[in-house]
């Protein structure tokens, strides 16, 4: 795990003795234990006579070596079985994954190398999707993979953690010694749970002359002596203690605090298993920089998909202002991620003006380079688009007053005059100036660069070709070219297919139907992987925990667990009613939520565990066909009742907090508004989506539609064309609808207001799905009851493609990007997959 910057002489693969671990699961093959050292001997005294003093041999290895993670890997782990390996291995997270996955997988981490401890320290440690890239769950049977943590003030280790399972949250661990204790210096005296972590001990001390001179604390020898590590950690219920982040880490930023290490793990849940980030800052010109480490190169397209992905999930005062992708990150001498080298990677040269404001325009919003001899065709279909290019506003082509403030700070600093750099200000913000207008501005203005004047803009033609050659760039403010949708396969269910469709990590597809049968599928074939066969009919949506465990809900009243490789049913938890509700996987991977239509208790929460009850409860009077949402900050969640009741009830314990109560029922599934989590959106089944107070349920806002509403509420935020949160949802007054949402700082934070409506023919039930489409961007997919399938411009609800199915459809799709896939149930009683 992390701790201070300050500890030094930090070995990356040193000695250790396993005395203060348990007992191993298998014995030594010899009295000796091999570890290993880069660096010289002196560095890691302590370690090395511990190791002597049990009997252990010393590996060590020339500095160089570091440069070369298969000469090190080789020396380590011979793959000549007559040389031995180490069974007692000792890094930092950076450096040990410099051997890549594969090579921990099938060489360090394996079951028959010689590998019995591994001891990872110095920085966080590697997260539970990690662990999984790098080895089977079953290796912690015969290996211990420990989380140590410790300050170089107290000869360096105290906390010790040995990892026993790969989804639960991973502690700093407990003391090595009794005489090493904790405590927590918490920001206000009354929470104890939130703080800076001192350790300290009366006999493990090192003598600081800066800080020692100055104190009478170590007059008395026997006396405790605390050393801050400069770590905020949480202290849960059980008094476990888990890592936060550096309390160095926590920037102003426009007014905001942003925590980088918090935007670090948001940024990571977004990306794909072994891909690695951190968020750099930058306090000359106030930039967050994001450096995310990929497995392969990435092509533009790419980047700016994985980009515009992440920045919908991390609030405007938390969006970095620039993206890096890298396959390498550097480490120093200590084996830590360097982020000073990493940071002057990262910097990029001295822009003009102009430069800076059409970088940005580029990088983070919806623009393209059309200076290619490729983009011919492009540029044909766009000619006749008005508007587009710089015509278009700062705002219109998707820009925010968060973004405006980033621009300003950075090109003010090459600007004279300090109304200049306000002007500039409000210019962005003005969605009457056109962008070249803007560029002509940063031409006259008085800037700071040697008296050199930039070239000025020449006059933009309506024709893009025109725009092309005199700017180099277009932003995409046009009417997308028309999408080709066609059959690519479908599976006959034998009964009507109305559950959700839902997919594990693009490599399956996944639902059940009347039938009782539920099928797992390979999503480019069709193919069978496996088929479940239950006692009742299927209508709920599968969850996956791995891809060896997922479960689902049944009429019979009983939630499943099974196998989705095999279609063998591992367990099963009778909860007492029909389950339609799908059931919620906690954001730790701890605890599982199920809603029903029991009449005794219509919520359960079980351990993922071992399935044991934790608690049950009964909300209002009638049964819950909505998934319950998830707060994963506040540990609690939103539930949803059939008689208009929904409340907010505590993760951990099945406490009520508070309850509220519509007239209506509820079906649609709760839906957060944005990042802050502060406001939730819910639907009464009779036409009414309000927009509620996390705090307390009360309603800020509510829009009025003209039919029921049964399809659950879809939520895009920021970054989007205009900077608003929208919210999509079906109606059975046969349209869809796509409503914008501004949220202020006075009494009604809310504010709902129409942005499309599309009628497409039939009532709409299933829930309409979001999907990007590279490159044209983002749609939506909506199916109607008749069969109707419509694919739609997000922007202005226009339909791309529409077609039709033969049977009604109640199924909400699923979306697979990188296939380019669309997967929907019907009542003809098949499954389809539509390629676009």
């Amino acid at each position: 795990m992390t701790h201070p910057s300050k500890q030094r002489n930090r070995c990356h693969l040193i000695c250790v003795t396993p005395s203060p671990l348990q007992e191993p699961p298998e014995a030594p093959s010899s009295s000796t234990c091999l570890t290993s050292a880069l660096h010289p001997i002196y560095c890691r005294l302590v370690e090395l006579f511990l190791a002597l003093q049990n009997g252990s041999a010393v590996l060590f290895s020339h500095q160089s070596m570091k440069e070369s993670p298969s000469r090190v890997l080789n020396a380590l782990f011979p793959s000549n079985l007559a040389k031995p390996g180490i069974t007692i291995l000792q890094m930092t997270p950076s450096l040990f994954r410099q051997f890549g996955a594969t090579a921990i997988r099938e060489r360090i981490l394996n079951s028959s190398s010689s590998l019995r401890v591994l001891l990872l320290g110095g920085e966080v440690f590697p997260s539970n999707a990690e662990l999984v890239s790098w080895m089977d769950p079953r290796i912690l049977l015969h290996k211990h993979i420990c989380n140590i943590y410790g300050i170089t003030e107290i000869s360096c280790w105290a906390l010790l953690h040995m990892v026993q399972s790969l989804k639960s949250q991973m502690p700093l661990g407990t003391p090595i010694d009794e005489r090493t204790v904790l405590r927590i210096q918490c920001e206000t005296d009354g929470d104890l749970e939130y703080g800076e972590l001192f350790l300290g001990s009366a006999t493990r001390r090192c003598y600081i002359p800066e800080i020692d001179d100055k104190s009478e604390e170590l007059e008395d020898d026997a006396s405790v002596c605390f050393r801050a590590t400069g770590d905020m950690v949480h202290r849960l219920k059980d008094g476990t203690i888990c890592y936060g982040e550096r309390a160095n880490d926590v920037v102003k930023r426009a007014g905001n605090r942003i925590s980088l290490g918090l935007i670090t793990r948001k940024v990571e849940r977004c990306l794909p298993n072994g891909e690695l980030a951190t968020c750099l800052w930058l306090g000359d010109l106030q930039k967050l920089i994001c450096c995310i480490r990929t497995l392969e190169p990435k092509t533009k397209v790419q980047q700016r998909a994985q980009t515009f992905d992440i920045l919908s999930k991390l609030s405007n005062a938390e969006q970095p202002d620039r993206f890096v992708y890298l396959q390498h990150l550097p480490c120093n001498v200590h084996g830590k991620l360097d982020k000073e080298l990493l940071l002057k990677e990262c910097i990029p040269l001295a822009q003009p003006a102009q430069e800076i404001l059409k970088s940005f325009l580029l990088d983070r919003l919806e623009c393209m380079d059309v200076d290619d001899e490729k983009a011919a065709v492009k540029r044909q279909r766009l000619e006749d688009c008005d508007p587009c290019g710089y015509d278009l506003s700062f705002r219109q082509a998707g820009g925010t007053s968060f973004h405006a403030i980033t621009i300003c700070r950075e090109i003010g600093l090459q600007m004279c005059i300090d109304d200049e750099q306000r002007h500039l200000f409000e210019m962005l913000l003005d969605e009457n100036i056109p962008l070249r207008t803007v560029l002509r501005f940063l031409d006259t203005a008085k800037l700071v660069a040697n008296n050199t004047k930039l070239k000025p803009v020449e006059q933009l033609s309506k024709k893009v070709t025109s725009c092309a050659s005199s700017c180099g760039l277009v932003i995409k403010r046009i009417e997308q070219p028309v999408l080709n949708v066609q059959l690519q396969w479908k599976v006959n269910f034998d009964k009507c297919v109305d559950s959700p469709v839902t997919q594990y990590e693009g490599r399956y597809v996944c639902v059940g139907a009347h039938s009782k049968i539920l099928r797992v599928l390979d999503p480019q074939t069709g193919t069978e992987q496996s088929t479940v066969k239950l006692p009742d009919r299927i209508e709920c949506k599968a969850t996956f925990l791995s891809e060896q465990l997922a479960m689902v809900g049944c009429y019979d009243g009983s939630l499943y667990g099974f196998n989705p490789l095999t279609g063998d049913i591992l367990w099963n938890v009778e909860i007492g009613g029909m389950i339609k509700s799908q059931p919620l996987l906690s954001a730790d991977g701890s605890r599982i939520v199920v809603c029903s239509y029991a009449d005794d208790y219509n919520v359960y929460c079980l351990s993922a565990e071992r399935q044991e009850v934790l608690w049950c409860l009964k909300i209002g009077e009638k049964p819950i066909f909505a998934t319950p949402i998830e707060l994963p900050r506040e540990q609690s969640l939103i539930i949803c009742t059939l008689d208009g009741s929904y409340a907010r009830v505590t993760l951990t314990e099945g406490t009520v907090e508070w309850t509220q109560k519509l007239r209506e029922p509820i079906f649609a599934t709760p839906v957060l508004l944005d990042s802050k989590a502060s406001i939730f959106l819910s639907a009464e089944v009779a036409g009414r989506v309000h927009a509620c107070h996390v705090g307390n349920g009360k309603i800020l806002a509510t829009f009025s539609t003209e039919g029921n509403i049964f399809s659950s509420l879809v939520v895009k935020t920021p970054p989007t064309f205009m900077g608003h949160s929208f919210v999509v949802f079906g109606c059975i007054d046969q349209h869809v609808y796509c409503l914008r949402c501004t949220t202020g700082t006075g009494r009604v934070s809310v504010e709902f207001q129409l942005h499309w409506k599309v009628n497409v023919g039939a009532p709409v039930y299933a829930t309409p799905t979001l999907l990007t489409v590279q490159p044209n961007g983002l749609f939506v997919w909506c199916s109607a009851t008749n069969g109707q399938l419509h694919l739609m411009n997000f922007r202005n609800g226009e339909t791309q493609w529409q077609g039709k199915l033969p049977g009604e459809v109640f199924s909400s799709a699923c979306f697979i990007e990188n296939l380019r896939k669309i997967y929907v149930g019907c009542r003809d009683n098949y499954l389809y997959c539509l390629g676009i």
